[in-house]
């Protein structure tokens, strides 16, 4: 599973995740954060190589 680290997460508008996310898992909530829908996101990786603050994490 995926989670993001607040701590490290700037909040940029836009997120530069959200347009990395091939099949549409990361949408930005209305306080800046990424927000992960799970149904959708198919564990590729791309976001956590992707993310420019390594905000990203995987976790079991």
């Amino acid at each position: 599973m995926l989670v993001v680290d607040r701590k490290k997460c700037p909040r940029y508008r836009p997120c530069p995740l959200v347009s990395v996310s091939p099949e549409g898992a990361i949408s930005q909530g209305v306080d800046g954060y990424p927000i992960i829908d799970y149904k959708l996101c198919i564990n590729c990786g791309m976001r956590i190589k992707r993310c420019p603050f390594r905000a990203i994490k995987q976790v079991n």
